[in-house]
């Protein structure tokens, strides 16, 4: 019998799949009229006006898909599993830009605005490029739309629908409650990841997505170079957008680097987390790429290079969507995308746009339709006989190398070498570097997805060759795995460091060379001040800072070099011109970069360190963690610190704690206070949030590890926490959430004292209890047997707010225990916490690194399009 529900607006639901369909359709329209207005030229107008309104269409759909996704969220329309899943009626409102794109379906929705944003600002300026280059951006927009369909087809699923009902998603059809017609009166949504829950989180994944977006642009304008067989006047009109997406992808990925630090409780901005990896490895290729295609714009040099990095970029940007939402992370990362079921046309997505610039490329007609008839078979061979992953890493491999040979034959040779003292050799050395580098990082990030490669298949397909050949390298190959780094950090530091140093010391020099040829005397008389003044600066902060790792030391004076030698062309040698500002504002940038990561990570101290007899156990280090008990003061580092108490204002509960410094009459005068907090979450998990004092020179990051919070069962049980067991012998030590207890012995008891008759058998176990303040007290719980029966006399230690009972013995010669029962009052949990403190030394020159990165960048930007602007104006 169908249910008559009450309450659910299926209206909105119905309106957001309309426009879910529409995107799509309209997209795929635009793509192929596009892709025929370069094809049909007696009837190109009429092909982009089609196109334009099929891309207008598209841009109608995924607006309505948004403003009605923001709808039910604001409204919580819990009928939807998106909205119940991401939100819930206690979360404070300004989150609900975090709900949005908490879920994949959101996430891509936001991608998906940002490529339109950008493609129908690229109708406006493309000119003739635009049929060929929005030919690409329709297409990645229908790829995009699919991820939103949530249908089936032959049994597999194609995207995730975010406006499916709750009621009728897989994990809740057969639920009672949902058998209810009125199961929404009391429903509410799980709601937001606390991790979430930061102000970080509505600024960092739109700047993120849009920098994603921004790779798309440069990609274009080379597939459509490939097609126009105009490699080189591609790259014009594509510098200013790979700019643009260095600037804005960079700005996305320091946001990270932000929340990372202030809210996730890292220890730190940066971890080498297989996410973070993901973002910063497509930056570094656009990094290359933009430079190549600056010496292609003064040299007419290095196309073929600068057309692969933009390619490759791309790629890799839908590489870093396959690895954070198939799943195939698994545990590897904090933040990754759980399975939604789409791995295979996440892989799909990917294989295609390897693939599709090999069909652009120059070759005859019989090659190219013999090309498409492998890429068919290929496929079917992959797809029907099991061999997918082995049949698929030789389809791509072929591909990109079709690809670059026929985009190679079709260019012009150079005519001279490039002279080793040129700025363009040196150019093009600093992006292979980056690109080593970005391999380096995308080949250790990929374990788990090789791993995967190596297990599947493979075994089978190697099988027959084990049967002919004796040898067992085929099934060693078969059965090989890439083993996890243990020290991840550690990892990726021993191999990014060289690189760094490479790409500082470049870029220390680049500004003061010049294209063609260099002389000799004139650039070691421009850089050797610079050089001097960064060695010096960087020996001194070595000694004092005790840096002694001369990889470090190198680092440090490389970074050091780059900021001085920049700094000098700004003041010597730029005067003013912006395009020539531009760069050496974000080289210094990325070289303050450089020095404050070295700085702040590799020397920062953990102030917080237990010196008091009172163990906190292996969950918390004594070199990194301090016990605070309440309105106490303790030594840590160079300050005192007090934990004054605490207050609850919403889900938070706020901690106090004040630093305090001794004065010249060696009282202590309080410096500051911080308010580390924890956000309550009884469904996800509390989270800790940690505070921070600001200086000039350095951070104070404190952040609570424990704290005992009040459980409701324990007003249930009259204000008394769950008695806990321990079996004791004599030496023993156990610990209470305040105390440290010590069993130093049993002994009998004066039978007066506890009016005992002369058979009762009576005896005591000494304790001693040491509380977190230091304060030793000694109590006697009794265990008595009156003939058959046990009857336990009990001591209440009122100081720390604990109940001991001996109710057990084990009297085994050799072997002898006692059983010891403890409860705690509910009114110890706030009694003390548990805090970690961490100075980061140096940590501005990061942060306005940062700054004077986007900066830079910017301005590189902004003076290509004014220079554009300028022209046109002229004409």
């Amino acid at each position: 019998m169908d249910i008559s529900y009450v309450g659910e607006h299926l209206a909105w639901g119905n309106a957001g799949n309309f426009f879910i369909v529409l995107s799509f359709a309209a997209a795929l329209f635009s793509a192929i009229c596009y892709w025929n207005a370069h094809k049909d030229l007696a009837n190109h107008e009429s092909w982009r006006r089609l196109a334009r309104i099929g891309f207008r269409a598209h841009s109608a759909g995924v607006l309505g898909i948004i403003g009605v996704l923001f709808f039910i969220l604001f409204n919580h329309y819990f009928e939807y599993h998106y909205v119940w899943q991401h939100s819930n009626k206690a979360m404070p409102m300004q989150y609900i830009l975090s709900c949005f794109w908490e879920g994949q379906e959101g996430s891509f929705l936001l991608w998906t605005f940002w490529n339109m944003v950008l493609g129908n600002i690229l109708i406006r300026t493309a000119k003739d490029w635009e049929p060929t280059t929005m030919t690409i951006v329709a297409l990645v927009q229908a790829f995009l739309g699919t991820m939103l369909l949530g249908v089936y087809i032959a049994g597999y699923q194609i995207g995730s629908n975010p406006f499916g009902l709750l009621r009728e998603h897989p994990e809740f059809i057969n639920l009672p409650f949902i058998q209810s017609a009125t199961y929404l009166q009391n429903l509410d949504g799980r709601g937001l990841n606390p991790l979430l829950q930061n102000y970080w989180m509505t600024i960092h994944p739109p700047t993120l997505f849009l920098g994603f977006a921004s790779t798309l642009i440069p990609f274009a304008y080379a597939m459509a170079g490939i097609r126009r067989r105009q490699f080189r006047e591609s790259i014009k009109p594509a510098l200013p957008w790979t700019f643009f997406g260095i600037c804005i992808l960079g700005t996305g990925i320091l946001m990270g680097g932000a929340w990372a630090y202030e809210a996730l409780s890292f220890g730190g901005f940066w971890a080498w987390d297989p996410v973070e990896n993901a973002s910063l490895v497509p930056w570094l290729t656009m990094v290359a790429g933009g430079h190549v295609m600056l010496i292609n714009r003064n040299k007419g040099q290095s196309i073929a290079t600068g057309i692969f990095l933009m390619f490759i970029t791309f790629i890799l940007i839908l590489y870093s969507t396959f690895l954070t939402r198939s799943g195939i992370l698994g545990e590897s990362s904090v933040h990754a995308f759980t399975d939604l079921g789409m791995q295979k046309q996440l892989l799909i997505y990917l294989l295609f746009f390897i693939w599709f610039p090999s069909v652009l490329v120059p070759m005859k007609k019989n090659l190219h339709n013999l090309w498409l008839a492998a890429s068919i078979l290929l496929l079917a061979i992959s797809l029907f006989f099991g061999f997918f992953k082995v049949f698929t890493a030789i389809f791509l491999l072929v591909a990109v190398i079709i690809m670059m040979k026929k985009i190679a034959d079709a260019l012009p040779k150079e005519e001279e070498e490039e002279n080793l003292s040129s700025r363009e050799f040196w150019m093009f050395v600093g992006a292979l570097v980056l690109l080593i580098s970005a391999f380096q990082i995308t080949f250790s990030t990929s374990t788990p997805v090789i791993n995967k490669f190596l297990s599947g298949n493979i075994s089978g397909f190697f099988g027959w060759l084990n049967d002919a050949m004796p040898t067992s390298l085929f099934q060693k190959l078969a059965n090989a795995k890439l083993a996890p780094q243990k020290d991840i950090v550690g990892h990726y530091n021993a191999w990014q460091i060289p690189f760094a140093v490479i790409v500082a010391l470049l870029m220390a020099i680049g500004q003061f060379l010049k294209y063609k040829k260099t002389a000799a005397a004139d650039f070691w008389k421009k850089i050797i001040p610079a050089a001097v003044v960064a060695l010096i600066i960087a020996l001194t902060t070595s000694y004092f800072m005790d840096i002694s790792n001369p990889l470090l030391i190198v680092l440090l004076f490389a970074s050091l070099f780059a900021v001085a030698a920049n700094f000098h062309y700004l003041l010597r040698m730029a005067k003013g011109d912006l395009p020539r500002v531009a760069p050496s504002v974000a080289h210094i940038g990325f070289g303050l970069v450089l020095a404050g990561s070295l700085i702040s990570a590799g020397k920062q101290e953990f102030i917080s360190q237990n010196k008091t007899s009172f163990d906190l156990g292996k969950d918390f280090p004594n070199k990194e963690n301090i016990l605070l008990a309440k309105h106490d003061t303790v030594e840590m580092g160079d300050y005192h610190v007090s934990y004054r108490g605490d207050s609850t204002s919403g889900i938070n509960i706020y901690y106090v704690v004040d630093y305090l410094k001794k004065n010249e009459q060696g009282k202590l005068d309080k410096v500051f206070t911080l308010h580390p907090f924890i956000q309550t979450n009884p469904r996800m998990g509390n989270v800790a949030e940690p505070a921070t004092k600001h200086y000039l020179h350095k951070d104070i990051f404190t952040h609570v590890t424990y704290a005992k919070l009040e459980d409701p069962k324990e007003q249930k049980n009259g204000g008394w926490q769950e008695p806990q067991d321990y079996e004791m012998r004599k030496g023993d030590t156990v610990y209470t959430s305040n105390s440290m207890v010590i069993l130093e012995g049993v002994e009998q008891v004066d039978r007066e004292k506890y009016h005992l008759n002369d058979s009762d058998l009576a005896v005591g176990a000494h304790l001693k209890v040491l509380n977190i303040s230091n304060a030793v007290h000694n109590v006697t719980p009794v265990y008595v047997l009156k003939g058959a029966e046990v009857a336990p006399i009990d001591t209440f230690l009122e100081a720390s707010g604990l109940q001991f009972s001996l109710w057990k013995i084990n009297p085994e010669p050799g072997n002898e225990s006692f059983s010891i029962r403890i409860r705690e009052k509910a009114s110890n949990a706030g009694d003390f916490i548990i805090m970690k403190a961490i100075v980061f030394p140096g940590i501005n020159l990061l942060w306005t690194g940062s700054i004077l990165m986007a900066l830079g960048t910017a301005m590189a930007v902004w003076a290509r399009i004014r220079k554009k602007v300028r022209k046109r104006a002229a004409a």
